[in-house]
């Protein structure tokens, strides 16, 4: 499959589709002749301004037809429309959602019964969250206690201080080898971390808030819902591909019964593994540049010796 057909996995093409935050790179277009509604955070017009020194299709930008301008994303929909989407797809948006749970509850009350929603992800592994943690339950239920519609100055600081690229790229394939390097400051992201406003009244800045790899991921989806805080099973995983992996989630509940403790402990295994992956990536990567400067050293050692060595009888 290719990346477009994961993420339509499911959807029938008479499905009416929410489309999150698609902006220049819509999934499901109407121009296609998809059945899809654009909700995003600006309007056509405004999108195509914002984006017209990027570089990119601007013709691609669809209309809009919900601003959402903060709260709930479920109130920006006319009450009218609540539960007639058949799939919403939000390609690369989840990370960057101060408060997921919140997210998905609203898509609750948006989609049918049985419907879809269909999620584009970064694998931080592969991208500038690299050297970041990854994200447990426990942090995505103190987002939706406090209800957040800002990001904290916690998670602004972590996601500016903690950036890096390998080489030129901020997200890059498996196989890519080139050089990794930090390139977050400290006091940059302290600054610009304190002067960010909190409140909804203040400028929205963004960020990753949310890091994952596929069994992190998983492993989110299967807690909140024993917990009974999200009403969304996954029905597909693909692995990651590049820098990205993709998810179809179901709504309903996932009945686990006496299972969840021993899933757990599967799937936080995996998670090491995952991470002992990126390490031995890291390691690769580094080892001949670690081994080239040992052999420079070793050779001025060598030289060094031969011009002080006394002559031989």
């Amino acid at each position: 499959m290719d990346r477009l057909e994961k993420l339509l996995f499911g959807i029938e093409r008479t499905a009416r589709i929410l489309e999150v935050g698609p902006s220049h790179s819509p999934v499901a277009p109407k121009a296609a002749g998809w059945q899809s509604f654009v909700l995003d955070h600006a309007t056509q017009a405004d999108l195509k301004e914002i984006y017209r020194e990027h570089g990119v299709a601007l013709d691609r930008i669809e209309p809009v037809d919900f601003v959402w301008a903060g709260g709930a994303i479920h109130d920006a929909i006319p009450a009218a429309q609540h539960g007639t989407f058949d799939a919403c797809i939000a390609s690369h948006v989840l990370e960057h959602l101060p408060d997921p749970l919140g997210f998905f509850a609203s898509l609750d009350h948006l989609l049918t019964a049985g419907g879809i929603v269909s999620l584009a992800l970064p694998d931080k592994r592969f991208c500038f969250d690299y050297f970041r943690p990854l994200t447990l339950a426990p942090a995505w239920i103190e987002a939706f206690e406090h209800r957040l519609t800002r990001h904290t100055r916690r998670t602004l600081l972590e996601s500016s201080a903690y950036q890096m690229s390998n080489g030129e790229r901020v997200a890059w394939g498996q196989l890519d080898d080139t050089r990794i390097r930090l390139t977050g400051h400290l006091e940059t992201a302290k600054r610009d971390a304190d002067a960010a406003g909190l409140t909804g009244s203040a400028p929205y800045v963004d960020c990753h808030a949310w890091c994952f790899t596929p069994s992190s991921f998983e492993l989110l989806l299967l807690e909140l819902g024993a917990l009974g805080l999200i009403e969304f099973r996954i029905s597909r995983l693909f692995p990651t591909d590049g820098h990205e992996f993709f998810v179809s989630l179901c709504k309903g509940r996932d009945q686990h019964g006496s299972d969840v403790q021993s899933r757990r402990l599967e799937l936080l295994k995996a998670m090491i593994d995952e991470l002992g992956d990126q390490d031995r990536r890291m390691k690769k990567r580094f080892k001949p540049q670690i081994m080239y400067r040992g052999l420079h050293k070793l050779g001025r050692m060598v030289k060094s010796a031969a011009r002080t060595a006394l002559p031989l009888k």
